[in-house]
């Protein structure tokens, strides 16, 4: 009802939640606030807003220990988290939230190397080193990126008892074979049809009901169903309010609109959004979803969108031929540089001097075939070699063209 959806303004932020949420905690601060009408007209603003003036940007940790029991511990902010915590009469245990600052740690971390998996796979570099890690970690990598046959190797130094080898190794070649297993949702018809707005912690998303109900097996597709209509309780003709986090809504709301979940790596840059977070939404709103599944399509459009840049890449290298009427050009392509024909030219290929070698060691047939196709009236012929001079290892590429066959006069 909408008289229970209470607006908490707290410095210049302004969270939305309901009185229930707050009052279903009446130990704390808000929980007794929100249980007595005298008590709560202290902070009372109009209609259904309350000030209080604390920290606004830590009131979102508070905010979500409300609406999931969760404590989050953000980094680098215990001290003022604490002086809120205590402030809003929140019970805790420094050791469970030392507990929790070290499993978000953790979280991030995975985070981080789920993502170092997939931009290793966008540089086409199958093996990973890295130091300091835990069993742990490895297991959660072995189950996300099973599809890619991901092995985990940790071993402790025994010259170095706190330091650890680890070595992450994966299949390049099975995420070619990886098919995209989410399917998209059913074609939806262009006739008029009811708006739906959804309040979502204060945020409101508008959508169409045909939108919601085309995933028929979620939350909000058995809620909008027409058999469910006496169900529901509107505020304002057609919004309806979930006391849930809205800025990871946003991913929710994609999979509806797309019919796909868009696993977003930014969310390691976020202090406030983890992964975990955005599982735990979509257990909530009962979306399926095969993590495995997501993250080596992640990882597979990841590589495909180097490889195309790739490809754009040496095209621009054949022009550059054509334009300087060069019949034949050698690429020497090591680790970390490029040379053409032992000179550095400024073209767009120089931005892969990274991971080059390790793309073409792939791909080099199929690069070939696709320039012989495009400029198949120069008629171009494909060297392709790896070479090795004492210590150092390089790929050899010579590309001869006919310029004289792509003359029109």
């Amino acid at each position: 009802m909408s008289e229970d959806k209470i607006i908490l303004k707290i410095e210049e932020k302004k969270y939305e939640t309901l009185r229930s949420t707050l009052t279903a905690h009446p130990k704390t601060l808000l929980g007794k606030i929100f249980q007595g009408q005298n008590e709560r007209m202290k902070y009372h603003v109009y209609g259904n807003e309350y000030s209080f003036d604390r920290n606004g940007e830590m009131f979102y940790y508070i905010l979500e220990f409300y609406r999931t029991r969760n404590l989050l511990a953000p980094n680098g902010s215990y001290k003022r988290l604490v002086q809120e915590l205590v402030y809003f009469q929140i019970p805790f245990n420094k050791l469970d939230l030392a507990s929790q600052a070290t499993t978000n740690t953790v979280d991030r971390f995975i985070s981080f190397l789920e993502k170092l998996v997939i931009s290793h796979c966008e540089n086409f570099q199958d093996i990973i080193d890295l130091k300091k890690v835990e069993k742990q970690i490895g297991e959660h990598l072995v189950k996300t990126f099973s599809k890619l046959e991901l092995k985990w190797s940790c071993v402790r130094n025994s010259l170095a008892p706190y330091n650890f080898e680890v070595t992450i190794s994966f299949s390049i070649k099975k995420l070619f074979q990886f098919k995209n297993a989410q399917n998209p949702p059913q074609a939806l018809k262009h006739i008029l049809e009811e708006k739906i707005i959804l309040n979502v912690g204060g945020k409101q998303y508008e959508t169409l009901r045909s939108i919601l109900t085309a995933q028929p097996e979620t939350l909000l597709g058995v809620m909008f169903q027409d058999r469910n209509k006496n169900l529901r309780h509107p505020v304002n003709g057609n919004e309806y309010f979930f006391d849930r986090n809205c800025e990871i809504f946003t991913y929710i709301m994609e999979f509806y609109q797309i019919g796909k979940i868009s696993w977003p790596i930014e969310f390691e840059k976020s202090t406030k959004i983890t992964y975990k977070q955005l599982e735990q939404e979509l257990d909530y709103f009962q979306i399926p979803y095969n993590k495995s599944t997501t993250f080596c399509s992640l990882a597979l459009g990841s590589a495909i969108r180097t490889y195309r840049q790739l490809i754009l890449a040496f095209e621009e290298l054949i022009i550059y031929c054509c334009e300087n009427l060069i019949s034949e050009i050698s690429l020497y392509i090591s680790l970390g540089k490029i040379e053409i024909d032992h000179k550095e030219l400024s073209l767009s290929i120089n931005s892969f001097k990274m991971n080059a070698y390790d793309i073409l060691t792939y791909t080099t047939n199929q690069l070939g075939d696709h320039l012989s196709k495009t400029f198949y009236k120069l008629k171009p012929k494909w060297n392709f070699e790896r070479r090795k001079e004492r210590k150092s290892r390089y790929l050899y590429i010579c590309i001869s063209l006919s310029i004289e066959q792509g003359l029109t006069f």
